[in-house]
């Protein structure tokens, strides 16, 4: 993890990197304005790539805590006890998630303004999917640890049919650049 002072110092380092290095080489200023462009950029890129491999673990994780939580509920825990389960055994990113909820709730904030918060801090709609059913659930009654499978069948099922879709555009864009290639 990088704080926000990190990211703008290595901006700005390597923005004056690129701006310098093509006046020293005695390269016009366009050069030096396009080397500034492209080096400040690239902290940003790898953030943004950091973000994506972030929110596809904790995507991958999700049905394997609501498993979790459901097989504590089953076993007589309480929903709290659940998530600090959830928290405890699960590797980070979705762990670190779950403490930071049961720390939330454990300190005094209500339990579902800490749902949102966590549905806010990580933009994953099926987490949102959870956050919202169990608000639901919790003003309306029911089975929490059936719903749980629930959500987590679904979940499995939609990452199973993603998985098919990257797989067909994956050999569709390598087609594509063979297509592109024959001509060379």
């Amino acid at each position: 993890t990088r704080t926000v002072a990190q990211l703008v110092t290595s901006t700005v380092g390597l923005a004056s990197i690129g701006f310098l290095v093509p006046l020293l080489l005695a390269r016009p200023l366009i050069f030096s304005c396009l080397g500034a462009f492209l080096l400040a950029i690239v902290p940003w890129f790898r953030l943004a790539r950091q973000r994506t491999v972030r929110i596809r673990a904790f995507e991958k994780q999700i049905p394997e805590a609501l498993d979790l939580m459901s097989r504590a509920m089953r076993a007589g825990h309480a929903f709290p006890t659940a998530v600090q389960m959830v928290g405890e055994e699960m590797a980070d990113p979705i762990g670190l998630e779950f403490r930071t909820l049961f720390d939330e709730t454990n300190y005094g904030m209500p339990q579902q303004e800490a749902l949102v918060r966590l549905a806010e801090r990580v933009p994953v709609a099926d987490l949102g999917y959870f956050v919202v059913a169990v608000l639901i659930q919790r003003e309306s009654g029911g089975n929490l640890a059936e719903l749980l499978d629930n959500i987590a069948s679904i979940v499995r099922a939609r990452l199973k049919l993603l998985g098919s879709v990257r797989t067909l555009s994956a050999e569709g864009r390598l087609s594509a650049w063979i297509l592109l290639a024959l001509p060379f």
